[in-house]
């Protein structure tokens, strides 16, 4: 039996992931720069000095759904400094999701002294049990998400959310504390 692979993140295959929450999703990401389509209008404004946009979207708009009917949303971003631009706007977008109800938080690193017991790379993981390998080219373009189906790999998984979750800081504690740009 093959795993399951998504490659078109814009896809209703991927989207479904996202509205069957049923209890939980958690999202550890890696990556100091990601390649989106959906985010490089805003990116680009961000760069110039312009406001990003502030109006809540659709997605904002499922957080919230999740978040009224008692579901637990978060995500924890290693972020190295100093930060790179593409992570200053990021912490700016991520203003939407915590107004939503996802809890975001971040694990600031310097020099690469990356954060004990907790991976290099991204993933999801929904209601505990449905562990997606998040993959992305080396300019961290979506490249495919990965079902992965062995217990132990997820147990290891939900071991590392625990870490991360406890070596990382809210977003609003991390932005009072460092005042990034």
């Amino acid at each position: 039996m093959g795993s399951r692979v998504i490659r078109a993140p814009a896809g209703p295959e991927f989207a479904q992931l996202f509205t069957d929450v049923r209890r939980s999703w958690f999202r550890l990401e890696t990556l100091q720069r990601y390649d989106a389509a959906y985010e490089r209008d805003d990116l680009a404004a961000f760069s110039r000095g312009e406001p990003i946009t502030t109006t809540p979207g659709p997605w904002q708009a499922m957080i919230r759904e999740h978040v009224a009917a008692g579901r637990t949303l978060a995500r924890v971003h290693i972020i190295e400094e100093p930060l790179t631009d593409y992570i200053r706007y990021e912490l700016r977008a991520y203003e939407l999701n915590v107004d939503a109800g996802e809890d975001v938080r971040v694990i600031p690193v310097r020099d690469g002294d990356w954060p004990h017991g907790v991976p290099r790379h991204d993933y999801w993981l929904f209601d505990e049990d449905r562990l997606w390998a998040m993959e992305y080219t080396p300019a961290g373009a979506f490249a495919a998400a990965r079902l992965e189906s062995d217990p132990l790999v997820i147990d290891e998984h939900r071991r590392w959310r625990d870490q991360a979750l406890a070596l990382s800081m809210p977003l609003a504690e991390y932005r009072t504390a460092r005042q990034p740009a």
